[in-house]
């Protein structure tokens, strides 16, 4: 069940939205980093949706309106495989790959999610970047390994499948409750102080 906000409730932050959608903002469950793949497999998710859910820990993100379950607020989603991404050919499933490869145990150019959380937890872990010769941000290994454990301890993911992700991903971002890390398709207030903290890493 979802629970509801200060700036609204469940039924006002979902009602023109489609069944899917509202089924995937009201998760069954919430998973830990470390059983998420153990939760793919048991519930054969190849490819779809996946939302990121955080505690108070993150900071600077404005709240209002997100969706709240058990005590995190539903601040991101994303798809898999990306749109139009690269089809590739081995075991692993585009979810796997992407929640796992790339936003947990990947780095701050294989996720610009880790990138955005890494921005704005940069004082707080004091995360230090430097831009590669194509102006790209790195983080030494060190730093991405006290990334990733920030992570595991303050986040929570909830997966579904779905036979067309970007679509359902577009609508969410467009039409549903706020996503305040969501920058790509977004008109969230948030967006520009978020965009001006990730292009100001590694230019010192």
């Amino acid at each position: 069940m979802i629970e509801g906000t200060s700036s609204g409730t469940p039924s006002d932050l979902t009602h023109s939205l489609t069944d899917d959608a509202k089924a995937f903002l009201s998760p069954a469950k919430l998973v830990l980093l470390a059983d998420i793949l153990r939760h793919i497999d048991e519930h054969s998710i190849t490819h779809g949706l996946y939302g990121w859910w955080f505690d108070g820990n993150l900071p600077f993100v404005p709240r209002d309106g997100c969706i709240a379950h058990k005590g995190k607020h539903l601040l991101y989603v994303g798809i898999a495989p990306p749109k139009d991404g690269p089809a590739r050919s081995n075991s692993s499933t585009p979810m796997k790959r992407r929640l796992w490869r790339n936003h947990l145990n990947g780095t701050v150019r294989s996720s610009t999610l880790r990138l955005s959380v890494a921005a704005l937890l940069q004082h707080d872990l004091n995360l230090a970047f430097w831009r590669d010769t194509r102006r790209r941000v790195r983080m030494d290994r060190e730093h991405e390994a006290k990334l990733t454990a920030w992570i595991e301890r303050h986040a929570t993911v909830s997966v579904m499948q779905h036979e067309n992700p970007s679509s359902l991903e577009e609508k969410l971002i467009k039409r549903g409750p706020p996503l305040p890390l969501n920058l790509s398709m977004s008109s969230h207030p948030f967006k520009a102080t978020l965009s001006d903290l990730r292009r100001a890493l590694g230019r010192n």
